[in-house]
């Protein structure tokens, strides 16, 4: 399994852990040419990351990596059995992906553009309301969905952990719900989800640490 991406991407973290946490062995690599590059748009037409290779089958969207692990591999689950939970899995996950990762990506901008940061009261808010939300609807066990990683964990692994930093780096520290803090604590104390952010923590730092920020 070759797993194409960058170590900065929350995208390429979030397909990292699933392999992480199924205990998949892979190879990680950079896109061929450049990420965004006419060589690698002829492997992924959308030209985005991440995408895997498995034995030849080339696919791209995390979310669409995910699910094919999950039956490529489905004596490794990150779904329940249960027909119900597996839909909760479902709908936290598409959560992550349509309403709380944009949230925090226009974050990105504060870093980049010094000038826009009177914007950040507002965007803070923003995700606020999402994270309460989301608390409304997750039901840590201590996990999102129960007690053991699933999909659901995926992509909020990162993008929480980013926003907590890309905040912290912009002098407005962010505070969970007090609901989602056993979640953060089982993150904290899991070894296969540290390995997994590894990389990206260290990519983040050198990325803030360049926009002048620590």
């Amino acid at each position: 399994m070759i797993l194409y991406g960058l170590p900065v991407s929350t995208y390429t973290t979030k397909v990292r852990l699933a392999l992480c946490w199924r205990g998949i062995a892979f190879e990680e690599r950079e896109p061929p040419g450049g990420y965004r590059s006419e060589a690698w748009r002829e492997i992924v037409p959308m030209g985005t990351i991440p995408a895997i290779d498995d034995r030849g089958f080339v696919l791209a969207e995390s979310e669409a990596i995910l699910e094919y692990l999950e039956e490529r591999y489905p004596e490794r689950p990150l779904l329940p059995q249960n027909l119900e939970q597996r839909a909760q899995v479902r709908l936290l996950a598409r959560l992550h992906d349509l309403h709380v990762e944009p949230k925090v990506r226009a974050l990105f901008a504060l870093i980049r553009q010094p000038q826009e940061r009177g914007q950040l009261p507002q965007l803070k808010a923003a995700l606020d309301d999402k994270l309460a939300r989301l608390a409304q609807v997750a039901r840590p066990g201590p996990y999102l969905a129960g007690p053991r990683p699933t999909l659901a964990d995926c992509g909020f692994a990162v993008t929480l952990p980013l926003a907590e930093r890309l905040l912290q780096a912009l002098g407005s520290p962010l505070r969970l719900p007090e609901a989602l803090e056993p979640w953060q604590q089982a993150l904290h104390a899991d070894p296969l989800a540290q390995q997994a952010l590894g990389p990206w923590r260290a990519s983040t730092e050198t990325w803030l640490h360049a926009a002048g920020l620590n």
